[in-house]
């Protein structure tokens, strides 16, 4: 069974978190772009700013799709590090990463982290 729920708001804890299998491509046609990326978690990064849900808890060898439902772009990267660097993800695009190791993974938007738009993956 698929181990996800929302964490609180608790104060972030920086760790490294390995993963492998980051991709990023176009939406293409009417469907959802994470849809056949075989993701075990889909975070929306949408145009009200926000990843939702913000906060995420998954087990090691899980693959997240970030997904724009935005028309702008937006980004995924790490607070610290380099474990999530999506670089642009345009609108209608997506982010895929495979996390490999136990930890927090703290990111932000590099393009919107001044209007709060961060998230949180924990992994055990």
């Amino acid at each position: 069974m698929q181990l996800i729920r929302f964490v609180g708001a608790a104060a972030l804890v920086a760790a490294a978190a390995c993963g492998t299998s980051s991709i990023y491509g176009g939406g293409g046609g009417g469907g959802a772009p994470c849809t056949g990326q075989g993701a075990d978690v889909v975070v929306s990064a949408n145009a009200s700013l926000r990843f939702s849900p913000e906060s995420i808890l998954i087990t090691t060898g899980k693959k997240v799709c970030w997904q724009n439902t935005a028309s702008f772009t937006h980004t995924v990267t790490s607070d610290t590090g380099t474990v999530l660097n999506s670089g642009n993800v345009a609108g209608g695009s997506f982010y895929v990463h495979t996390f490999g190791a136990t930890g927090t993974v703290a990111y932000h938007c590099a393009i919107h982290q001044g209007s709060g738009m961060v998230g949180k993956v924990v992994i055990q």
